[in-house]
């Protein structure tokens, strides 16, 4: 077997969704010894989201293994970017058996953040259909019992807010697979303070030699639909057309060059979430209380931050799950990136 053949991811980005992965991945992969897929997230691992799977049709070994095939012996990271791996109940003893020696960059954040946050990411993707986050938050049990889903809910575990930001079971079980020395708890707090310093930190953790960016541009801010009937069409297809719709989507992935980043990126538009009540964020700091920390003793970290019902301010840090960049500053990178090499 070739080393091309053998070649197989080694390093996961995983944790709670809106962290700052994409960032994080968007920033490592101009490094020149960093291979990065595409799709970032392709939930290969995560069984328990068999949906999730099926949407990118990324359902076996073999398939999930093209998506590495332009990596090279210079790559010493390949990487891909999951973040449900961490909620996931199999997907990182799973990797582990595929690659015993994997490490993981794990990123949390404030969890009443991430469920804003989020509920607006599964209301672009047409997983959430209730554009009111506080509605949303009240239809939690009557969804786990299987009622009140969206129509072709391709994650209804996405819409379990209280569990997708509860960090500290999913951090117990993580912590007793993966060995201190192949893990990395990046907090969104540091990160967004200091990007520069956070992601040398990284570098460090994944043996990598020091890579300066020239800047951290923002990456995936809050957005929505330019076209929303047409976004619908292809995020959420009607029963004839679904397998047609998704069978198109993976084909496009195929093909180089960057062309499908950029037609997501020209198929929306730049918003605004809407700001949670006073009341609601109450409510929601003191559900996420015990939560909080516990997680500060398993990682012994103060978190008391977190639990401040004050509306976070904005932060210089994007804000996740894409890896849109503008242009110039790309080119520039890229230019640097040649030198570097």
């Amino acid at each position: 077997m070739s080393h091309r053949e053998s070649i197989k991811p080694n390093t996961f980005i995983i944790g709670a969704p809106k962290c700052g992965t994409s960032a994080m991945a968007h920033y490592l992969n101009f490094h020149p010894n960093v291979f990065l897929c595409k799709p970032k997230e392709p939930f290969f691992w995560s069984e328990d989201y068999p949906g999730l799977r099926r949407i990118h049709q990324i359902t076996n070994e073999e398939r999930y293994l093209k998506l590495f095939r332009d990596a090279t012996e210079q790559h010493s990271v390949v990487c891909e970017g999951s973040t449900n791996y961490l909620a996931s109940k199999v997907a990182v003893e799973k990797i582990l058996a595929f690659n015993p020696d994997a490490r993981f960059l794990v990123m949390l954040r404030n969890p009443v953040d991430v469920v804003h946050a989020f509920h607006s990411e599964v209301s672009f993707s047409g997983i959430e259909n209730e554009p009111d986050f506080a509605k949303a938050w009240k239809l939690q049990d009557e969804r786990l019992a299987g009622r009140s889903l969206p129509a072709n809910c391709a994650a209804p575990q996405f819409l379990q807010y209280r569990d997708v930001a509860s960090y500290a079971p999913q951090l117990e079980r993580f912590f007793d697979l993966v060995p201190a020395s192949n893990r990395e708890v990046i907090i969104f707090d540091d990160f967004a303070a200091d990007n520069a310093k956070v992601f040398a930190e990284t570098l460090q953790f994944l043996g990598l030699t020091d890579f300066e960016m020239e800047s951290f541009e923002k990456v995936n801010a809050s957005h929505g639909h330019k076209f929303p009937m047409f976004s619908k069409l292809v995020l959420d297809p009607p029963a004839p057309l679904k397998g047609l719709v998704e069978t198109a989507r993976y084909a496009a992935r195929q093909f180089k060059g960057g062309w499908v980043d950029q037609a997501k990126h020209w198929f929306r538009k730049p918003t605004r979430r809407k700001p949670l009540s006073a009341e609601f964020r109450d409510e929601l700091c003191d559900f996420f209380a015990d939560d909080i920390e516990r997680t500060s003793m398993i990682l012994n970290r103060e978190l008391s931050t977190w639990t401040n019902s004050k509306a976070a301010d904005e932060k210089s840090l994007p804000k996740e799950d894409s890896n849109e960049a503008t242009d110039s500053q790309s080119s520039t990178l890229e230019r640097k990136l040649v030198e570097a090499k």
